[in-house]
């Protein structure tokens, strides 16, 4: 058992860079799964850093977690456009066959099957660069043995759980802004269905997914795709991913009470992880429309799933909002 929030910090840190490394030569021989288990386990790290940053050197930390974001993102790279693939391809199966108009499902793989294999040689080409060599290297030392600062010193579990706390009064606030920017409208109700909240489609010019880190939760979309409430979300989402690793962490130490509010947070996670994919597969249907519309073909089938697809996020947070109801306050 831990006797000091050091030794919880560095006993997790060793258990995720053990699970990159294990995963690592599984994602270059492309097994099932590999690059979700390696992103996880690269996530997990970054989150805890974070979360954690007041115990480390703050200064090492932030470089590290840069470093980790880019990885995290070149992963995504090749993961993310197999997810949608599977995702419009389920709704398009589920399409009457009178309601199917033109190439769609031979167009969403052509697009996504590009952009797959674009992003797992850019996944190739980062484990194989020195950058990556360099960020190993740097987390085998902090894994063997973290920069603590003097707070790590303090007992485990009260430490622990006072920075689980504040992860989940940080995914609070950012529920609170949520609800005041509503503009009177009732939890659960996407103001306008106003598409992809800032994403990108695979394949859009300047989506930057070929080796930049970008992936289908990238920046830089048209300004009519935008959409500040979805963009919400998906903060809150992220915030509420940060709060289960740190819970995950401190359960060692904890016990049920962190079982709980990261079996909660994960719940949260799950939900907005669902209304999250929507708004991604909104911004493709978009485009994969718009280039329909150029050649000459038909829409149509894009232009249901869309609707689908809006039914889908609205169901999403409505199953959040319930779920936030009983989420634990601190």
């Amino acid at each position: 058992m831990p006797t000091t929030a050091g030794e919880v910090l560095t006993n997790y840190l060793a258990e995720q860079f053990a699970e990159l490394k294990h995963q690592e030569p599984l994602v270059r021989e492309n097994q099932p799964d590999a690059v979700h288990q390696m992103r996880m386990s690269v996530r997990r790290l970054r989150s805890l850093l974070a979360t954690a940053k007041k115990l480390l050197d703050e200064e090492v930390v932030t470089d590290v977690r840069a470093e980790l974001k880019w990885l995290s993102g070149v992963l995504g790279s090749a993961r993310d456009p197999e997810v949608l693939r599977e995702r419009l391809g389920e709704l398009l199966s589920e399409e009457p066959d009178a309601l199917v108009f033109g190439p769609a499902a031979r167009r969403i793989d052509e697009i996504l099957d590009a952009a797959s294999a674009a992003g797992r040689q850019a996944t190739l080409e980062a484990l194989d660069s020195d950058r990556y060599a360099a960020l190993a290297s740097r987390l085998a030392e902090l894994a063997a043995a973290p920069p603590l600062a003097g707070k790590a010193s303090r007992p485990p579990r009260k430490t622990m759980l006072k920075l689980v706390a504040k992860d989940a009064a940080r995914v609070q606030r950012m529920v609170g802004k949520l609800e005041d920017n509503s503009d009177g409208g009732s939890p659960g109700t996407s103001p306008g269905h106003q598409g992809s909240g800032g994403q990108q489609a695979f394949g859009q010019p300047g989506s930057g997914q070929q080796g930049s880190g970008q992936h289908a939760s990238g920046h830089n979309a048209p300004a009519h795709l935008g959409s500040a409430h979805d963009v919400g979300l998906h903060e809150v989402r992220k915030a509420a991913k940060r709060l289960r690793y740190a819970a995950e962490a401190a359960e060692p130490v904890a016990g049920k009470k962190a079982a709980k509010m990261a079996k909660r947070a994960h719940k949260v996670q799950k939900l907005l992880g669902l209304h999250q994919d929507s708004v991604v597969a909104r911004a493709q249907l978009a485009d994969l429309g718009g280039r329909a519309f150029r050649s000459g073909d038909s829409g149509f089938t894009y232009g249901r799933l869309h609707a689908r697809e809006e039914g889908l996020a609205d169901l999403s947070e409505a199953k959040f909002w319930k779920a936030w109801k009983k989420f634990p306050r601190t």
